[in-house]
């Protein structure tokens, strides 16, 4: 089997700056995993007051609760952390990178950038992470956060994967016993 952790954390060649708008969304999934440290939904506090910049009050309570649902889900099925950068840092991850893409691909419907960012994840079916993900998506688009989704060129050319490279992976983890739907 093709092993899928393509870059560690640690040597993450991506560089990706979130518009600020952004980083609150993404320091939610960053408190979930101190979660793990210390179970006080405290820690989401912060970010849920940033995000009231950005969206009404009722949506930013909306969006920590369906970011909850999705790392839930997303962790539980993928059987490891996601890779994260500290609480307010606009540089992000390939996973967090991929989060969002794969949040905004479910939102837009677009199967391809959804099926690569959940191989580079390594999760898989998408058919409940994708209606998780499309309601995050619809609660974000009630403010003004700004997360322009990339088409798939600009995809692969962020997590530096080339197109067959990044092919032969998909080929590998939708294999007979994984499948991907929306």
């Amino acid at each position: 089997m093709t092993e899928l952790s393509l870059i560690p954390i640690a040597h993450d060649p991506v560089a990706v700056l979130f518009h600020p708008s952004a980083v609150p969304v993404i320091d939610v999934f960053r408190s979930i995993g101190s979660l793990d440290d210390q179970y006080d939904l405290a820690l989401l506090d912060g970010p849920e007051q940033s995000l009231s910049s950005y969206v009404a009050p009722t949506a930013a309570k909306g969006i920590v609760s369906d970011v909850l649902l999705l790392a839930f889900a997303l962790t539980r099925q993928r059987g490891r952390a996601f890779g994260h950068r500290p609480l307010r840092s606009r540089q992000g991850s390939l996973d967090e990178y991929c989060l969002m893409a794969l949040v905004g691909a479910t939102r837009r419907n677009d199967i391809e950038v959804a099926r690569e960012a959940s191989a580079i994840l390594c999760i898989s079916p998408l058919d409940l992470l994708s209606a998780l993900a499309g309601e995050l998506g619809r609660q974000m688009e009630l403010g003004t956060i700004v997360f322009p989704v990339p088409d798939l060129l600009e995809f692969r050319a962020v997590t530096g994967i080339r197109g067959g490279s990044m092919d032969a992976i998909v080929e590998a983890f939708n294999g007979p016993e994984r499948h991907f739907s929306f």
